[in-house]
């Protein structure tokens, strides 16, 4: 049986709302079609996070980080075509010394 998957996100703040209200986490679970214990979870992670941010925690991006920054690579690419360029004038002016032409 596959898994199934709900992104919670962006009912977190919701969440915290309507818990700050007064309600469950069985009233809001079920709002949303979720479990209390999914809810219960949900709120125990972003109470985790909010600690340790509040500790000077900086959250950093996930997944595997960039080789280098895009600025470099913009500015190696106009170096490389400009290299390129440079070699292309070098090469048709070869051949037309060599056609007789100027």
């Amino acid at each position: 049986m596959a898994r199934q998957y709900t992104k919670m996100e962006w009912i977190t703040e919701e969440v915290f709302r309507r818990k700050e209200a007064g309600e469950t986490n069985r009233q809001i679970g079920e709002s949303y079609g979720l479990t209390k214990q999914q809810i219960k979870q949900l709120v125990t992670r972003q109470n985790r996070k909010m600690r340790a941010i509040a500790e000077g925690y900086i959250p950093r991006p996930k997944g595997r980080p960039r080789k280098a920054p895009a600025e470099e690579n913009e500015v190696e690419r106009l170096k490389r075509e400009l290299d390129q360029a440079k070699k292309e004038v070098e090469l048709l002016r070869n051949f037309l010394l060599e056609a007789g032409r100027r």
